[in-house]
Formats: C-alpha cells, structure tokens, sequence
C-alpha cells in the first residue's frame, strides 16, 4: 500500500489487490437481535466493501457458554465468553463491540477503553448523562477511536440529506419536525414481560434516542427542550396473572430550540397501532427543504426554490440508488433498492476504516460526545416532564 491512500469514492480507503488486507480482531458482547446484526454486517463488509482493511471475527460473548458458543459457531467466531471482562484483555481484539443490554453499556466500554480497544457501544449510549460522561471521559482519556451505533446515519438519503444542508442547498434551517413511531405498546393491555422496552430502559432512551440524534445531525446542538414523557397504561398485566404499575414510558413529545436559532418538534410514540418502524423527518430551510421516511428508505423528498426549471414546482422524490449516491458505489447497479440492514454494514465500513486508517468517526459517525449529548437531551426531557417548564440544556 503506498503512503498515499486511495479513496473508492466514498470516504472509505481502498484497496491495493498486490498487498494484503489489514486485519482487524473485533470482539461483540452480545448475541442477540443486536449481536445478530452486527455479526452480519462485519460478515459482509468484507467483500462488499474493497478497502485495506478485513475484520476478522475474533470472539462473542453472552450470559452462558452454551448461548456464547452457539452463537461463535453460528456466525463464525473463534472464540466464546461469558461477560466482557476477559473479552477486553484479549490482544487479538482491536474493536469492542457492545451490543448487551442498556444497563450493561457503561462499565463494559470504558474498561474497553482501558485495554486500549476501539469501541463501538450500541445506542442508548448510556441510560442518562452520568454513565454517558464517564464513558465519554473514559475514551478521551486513553485516546481510542469510540463510535455509537445510530445506524440511520449510514443509510444514503440519510446521508444525502446530511451533505445537501452542509452544501446550503436549502439555506438557513428554520424548523425541524421528527418522530419514530411504532405499536410495540400495542394492546394496551398486553402483559408487561412483552413489551421489550419495558423491560429495558423505556421507549425514549431505546428509540427515541434515534430522533434525538437525526435532529443533532442534521440542524446541530438543542440549547432548550420542553415535553413530556408518559406511560399509555398506567398499569399492565403480568404474564403470571396479577397487576403491576408501569414504572417506564410509551412516548414522548418535545418542543426544542437549536443553538442556530432553528425550532423542532420531536416524537417518540410506541402505541401508534400500524406503524412497524416509522423513523420519520422534515427538514424546512430558507431556500428548500428535505423529507425522509424509514418506511419508504429508498427516496428522500427533495423541494428547492433554485431549480433548473422553476416551472416544476413541489417535492421531488430522489430514488438513492446510483453509484453516485452516498454509500452506494459498494453496492449494486443502479436501480437496486438496499435496506435495513445496510446502514449497519455501511457504519461498520466507516468505522473499521478509521480504526484501520486513522480517519475521524465524526462528523458523518456519532461519537461518544454525540451520544453524550443524546443522553443530556433525554435527561433535560424528564426533567422538563416533571418540572412543567423549558429547560435549558447544559452540556
């Protein structure tokens, strides 16, 4: 490889076929839904992607060895564990890789850190901001690459839209309306062991958080929030047949105000009866304006008043699926739709390329200094929740 990288067009670093690959160990705490997708997109980068770089699977981690193991020889991993504790001391592993629990996210990464490993912690990064700047501070300090997994980062009209509004294609932003619906809430009187947030960290640190970081993403930092968090049923069924008071949130709303002077609204609703993974965003500036849907991710509705033919007026939906859009030249010919699952591959390629490379993970990735200020927002939102009033964001 010589001195000089070479770029296969998108930020990624390619790769000279006369040299070998560099090898990069990555180690995931998790074997679940989370350790499930993971798994796949580090299989996949390798050959879709044609960078320097290879992960190689090195080890897997869950709660016994007998689901660690399965999960190795399923995806292909050279080695179980149970816990992280000796997963982190491991040389051969250069990226951890937290996909446990939400209450499992803090202590497992910054003693990552402490090994000298990059990591990759799925989001909520932390449930509130005291565990996030302890994380926070924990990869500054010993100076490892350190990345969230906000996935819809990395799907093209995502990123499209990003580089659009870094261009002043629509001018000043002046309001932006965001939510992430779904019906996991649904029925209302469903036993509370199957609600699976509920038995997380609630519905606005597990999928909130997506909103919060598109909003950041896109139109910068929150200066000030005010909303409301609540539970739709006061109390749930057990699956054993007594009663129970639900004790975390179905959704939430939010007003917020950016640093830039720009105006938001925020939702976060997990009883809207219909909508299966509705992550769902307007952006209105000065000389435009961008429109995306998670449910319809192959389009992002574009409206600009500088167009070639100013005869042709309203929304333009942009299918994001040439070559020459974000992400897509390592994937298929023009016209081939991708999907979910491509936005964790795409952020995998962009992290193992900045660990490989010595590139930055932002601002395109979210740091852990974003993921910190996720949970600020998330805390100033309970806190505005109780208080009845705006409350200004202190980070």
């Amino acid at each position: 490889m010589s001195d000089e990288v070479k770029d296969i067009g998108i930020g990624y670093s390619a790769w000279d076929e006369t040299q070998p690959r560099k090898e990069i160990g990555i180690g995931v705490f998790g074997r679940g839904f989370m350790g499930k997708a993971h798994s796949n997109a580090f299989k996949k980068v390798g050959y879709l992607f044609e960078t320097n770089y290879i992960p190689k699977l090195v080890g897997i981690s869950a709660t016994t060895m007998e689901r660690a193991q399965s999960a190795a020889n399923r995806y292909g991993y050279e080695k179980a564990y149970v816990g992280w504790e000796e997963m982190v001391k491991n040389p051969d592993i250069d990226i951890f890789d937290n996909v446990a629990l939400d209450k499992v996210h803090a202590q497992p990464c910054i003693d990552a850190a402490k090994n000298g490993k990059a990591v990759l912690c799925e989001k909520p990064m932390a449930i509130g901001r005291e565990d996030a700047k302890r994380m926070l501070d924990a990869v500054n300090k010993y100076g490892v690459k350190n990345m969230v997994c906000f996935n819809y980062r990395f799907l093209p009209a995502v990123r499209m839209a990003w580089e659009l509004i870094q261009k002043g294609a629509i001018g000043e932003i002046v309001h932006f309306y965001g939510r992430y619906h779904q019906e996991y809430a649904l029925p209302l009187d469903q036993p509370v062991e199957d609600v699976w947030y509920q038995n997380m960290s609630g519905n606005t640190q597990d999928l909130a958080s997506h909103i919060f970081d598109q909003a950041q993403l896109l139109c910068g930092e929150v200066s000030t929030i005010l909303g409301d968090i609540r539970s739709y049923p006061k109390r749930r069924p057990t699956r054993a047949g007594g009663m129970v008071d639900v004790k975390l949130d179905d959704g939430m709303r939010a007003l917020i105000e950016f640093k830039s002077g720009a105006t938001g609204t925020l939702e976060g609703i997990s009883a809207a009866h219909g909508r299966k993974n509705q992550l769902y965003w307007e952006v209105y500036g000065t000389k435009g304006s961008l429109v995306f849907d998670l449910e319809n991710p192959s389009y992002l509705k574009v409206d600009l008043k500088e167009t070639v033919l100013p005869e042709v007026m309203g929304y333009t939906n942009v299918a994001v699926n040439d070559p020459m859009h974000p992400f897509m030249s390592a994937w298929w010919p023009k016209g081939h739709n991708i999907g979910w699952e491509h936005g964790h591959i795409n952020l995998v390629a962009h992290l193992l390329d900045c660990v490989a490379n010595g590139k930055e993970i932002g601002p395109q990735g979210a740091t852990f200094e974003d993921g910190y200020k996720v949970a600020v927002m998330i805390d100033s939102l309970i806190e505005s929740s109780d208080a009845g009033r705006k409350i200004v964001i202190s980070y």
